[in-house]
């Protein structure tokens, strides 16, 4: 009589199966990954300068449309509601057609807000794209 216990052969785990099994399913992932794209809602052109803080000469003045931390829209320093500012903007293009605009906005605008600016100006004929936008915090702040 065999008192002990037969010893079980320990079952080898087939290692290169496994690698192709693997390399499969990286294949599969990378061919069905939809990848992101970065997003471009609204196109802003920055204004650059040469020379910081120099003055700007006659030509380059533009006529600035401000918006405040507290949503307060300025044209030309000069308060504007929002619904009336594509009918100041087409007015102030027919006094002076070769006037250029900016846009100065506080960190704190509302992005809707400067999103109906935009259209505003198109609305007004402007390009958005011939109005750079600078977005800033209020001074003391």
């Amino acid at each position: 009589m065999n008192l002990r216990p037969r010893r079980r052969p320990v079952p080898t785990i087939p290692i290169v199966s496994l690698i192709d099994i693997m390399v499969i399913l990286l294949i599969f992932f990378i061919a069905t990954t939809t990848f992101k794209k970065q997003k471009v809602e609204v196109k802003i052109t920055l204004p650059e300068s040469k020379a910081l803080g120099g003055a700007a000469t006659v030509a380059d003045v533009r006529t600035t449309i401000t918006v405040t931390k507290e949503q307060k829209l300025f044209l030309d320093a000069k308060p504007v509601e929002l619904d009336k500012l594509a009918i100041a903007l087409t007015s102030l293009k027919e006094a002076k057609p070769d006037a250029k605009l900016e846009l100065e906005a506080d960190t704190d605008a509302n992005l809707g807000m400067l999103v109906k600016i935009w259209d505003a100006l198109r609305e007004a004929g402007y390009s958005i794209n011939d109005v750079p936008a600078r977005i800033q915090r209020a001074a003391g702040q």
